[in-house]
């Protein structure tokens, strides 16, 4: 990999590195499969270390508990100590306004439900899937389908989006992404907001705060991930004022080019220039 100006296309820096990250705003990459660096945008400094940082999730050694005579579920230290027995798995947490929730399945039906057990209006056991998109600052989409078949995006508060104008794919980004990552948040949330949504003929990509198509479901190339660059320093702390700080720009596959290639909103294709 090398550096692409997305300005004029030209080549900045040569392919010579095994794997690059956009700049966010430091530049960062692996040399070799060997060396990690990062170069400091304001003072070019350099620092190169042996190991790629990763971060990894928490896990309990226990098993949460299923009880027959309690409702609902239990939480200790931010995970679910026990559950109803009613439930066939132990249902999914997840925080809403700084409340708990969770998703639970009863005979192959999903609903959302409080500790308690009480389920949340318009989000009973009348769905026959129920995928959990938590955006960050309480922007929280499930993707749903009902016994019914219907199909859309549905909110906490019951409001349905894109009804039956899904795909059945979401992701915001592919397996093996580079995995020197700027957030932990970006390994959780879809890229700010950005979800690609794709199945076996149409790609597009999904603004999920706008609920609106970025890029609309598309036949001439496969969309494989979502990456941004930004010369603004970004707040530690995940904040989704910060996209108007960012450059999207989403890679793609194309059956007429040997090579992928990065494209923006505006499907400006961004091929280098030799």
């Amino acid at each position: 990999m090398g550096y692409l100006n997305s300005k004029n296309n030209k080549i900045v820096v040569l392919p010579n590195y095994y794997k690059l990250d956009f700049a966010k705003p430091n530049l960062r990459g692996n040399y070799n499969d060997i060396a990690y660096f990062e170069i400091n945008n304001k003072t070019k400094k350099m620092e190169v270390f042996l190991q790629n940082w990763q971060i990894f999730e928490d896990s309990s050694t226990k098993n949460p508990i299923k009880k027959s005579y309690s409702k609902g579920f239990y939480v200790v230290n931010n995970s679910i100590f026990s559950f109803s027995d009613s439930y066939t798995y132990c249902p999914y947490l997840f925080k809403y306004k700084n409340e708990d929730f969770a998703i639970a399945i009863k005979d192959n039906k999903y609903a959302v439900i409080k500790p308690n057990g009480e389920t949340l209006k318009n989000l009973d056991f009348e769905y026959s899937h129920l995928d959990l998109i938590n955006i960050g600052n309480d922007n929280i989409w499930f993707k749903y389908k009902t016994v019914g078949e219907e199909q859309g995006f549905i909110n906490m508060d019951g409001e349905k989006s894109l009804i039956n104008h899904v795909i059945s794919n979401s992701r915001s980004q592919t397996e093996g992404y580079f995995s020197f990552i700027d957030t932990e948040h970006s390994t959780k949330i879809k890229y700010y907001g950005y979800s690609i949504e794709s199945n076996d003929e149409l790609y597009g990509v999904l603004d999920l705060l706008k609920m609106n198509w970025v890029i609309k479901p598309q036949k001439v190339f496969k969309i494989d991930e979502i990456n941004y660059a930004t010369d603004k320093d970004l707040g530690e702390k995940y904040d989704l004022e910060d996209r108007k700080k960012i450059k999207f720009y989403f890679l793609v596959r194309d059956e007429k080019k040997e090579i992928p290639y990065y494209i923006d909103d505006k499907l400006q294709k961004y091929v280098p220039k030799k």
